[in-house]
């Protein structure tokens, strides 16, 4: 019996996994026409519907989720096996642009795990002090999008909670705020790039208009941390980045109620490098991180 050619599995494949023919095309380097057509090939080969197709999103079908989840694991074990077999025929060198922070508070103790599932891939991390421009030379960049457009080869990553925490030392004294307008008397740590992180702390959750002291600016959020923990003043820290040290107790945050602000992430890959196979492996880490 005549099988589905494997060009359409991957084609099959990226659709499931992006739930769009638009992006599986971009994947792959062909149109969304030709996306769509294979697909349509498919599923008529198949005698089965393997897509919903609503207004503007895809959705898999019950019988095409359970021949996705085969097919992907089938084509991701030939990748492998290829990679092993023949390692000098495949770059599987990922670049990825972040911020120092970044890269030392939430990459960094998560890199044995991909290393250990995936030792074939070598992920090299360029850490920045601003990561708001394009890539160049990079596969992957996690950056804040700011007041700028999400382009179009960026997905939301993550959701950052931004909340005021210090040393449980601070308030030895007895001395802890009850209310925003509290904060105002102690020394206040502002972080370099994150500079309007405060002015909008206290714009969301103090009624008046307050000018925000300066007390103490520092480049980048490990020196942040670091005098945070000495006792230095309260610094906007920010989860998941954080979340170890307020397990560990190093730091705590200063109120119970929680007054926090929000920041999103987003993953950006390069369109030359949207189709390795090693970059997606990087990409679903991440993800998994994210979760």
């Amino acid at each position: 019996m005549k099988r589905p050619r494997l060009n359409i599995l991957r084609t099959f494949a990226a659709a499931g996994r992006h739930l769009s023919f638009s992006r599986a095309a971009e994947e792959l380097n062909i149109s969304q026409a030709a996306v769509s057509q294979q697909m349509r090939q498919l599923e008529t080969y198949l005698d089965a519907a393997l897509f919903v197709r609503h207004h503007r999103r895809l959705s898999l079908t019950g019988t095409g989720q359970a021949y996705f989840d085969v097919v992907h694991e089938a084509l991701d074990r030939l990748d492998t096996v290829t990679d092993q077999l023949f390692p000098g025929k495949h770059r599987q060198t990922v670049t990825l642009r972040c911020t120092s922070g970044i890269a030392t508070l939430w990459l960094a103790p998560q890199l044995n795990n991909l290393q250990t599932s995936h030792p074939e891939v070598e992920l090299r991390i360029q850490t920045l002090d601003f990561a708001h421009r394009p890539f160049a030379d990079s596969d992957l960049e996690i950056y804040i999008p700011g007041d700028s457009a999400v382009d179009t080869h960026a997905q939301k990553l993550l959701t950052s909670t931004i909340t005021p925490v210090c040393s449980p030392k601070l308030f030895s004294q007895g001395n802890k705020p009850g209310k925003p307008a509290d904060l105002l008397a102690f020394n206040l740590i502002h972080v370099l790039g994150y500079n309007d992180d405060w002015h909008r702390w206290f714009d969301y959750h103090h009624q008046d208009k307050v000018n925000v002291p300066g007390s103490l600016s520092v480049d980048g959020s490990l020196i942040a941390i670091e005098a945070a923990q000495r006792g230095d003043g309260i610094m906007l820290g920010r989860r998941p980045f954080i979340n170890r040290y307020l397990a560990s107790g190093d730091l705590v945050e200063v109120f119970e109620k929680p007054y926090y602000l929000h920041s999103d992430y987003y993953l950006r890959q390069s369109p030359n490098s949207t189709a390795r196979r090693e970059n997606k492996i990087v990409v679903d880490w991440l993800r998994q991180l994210a979760t």
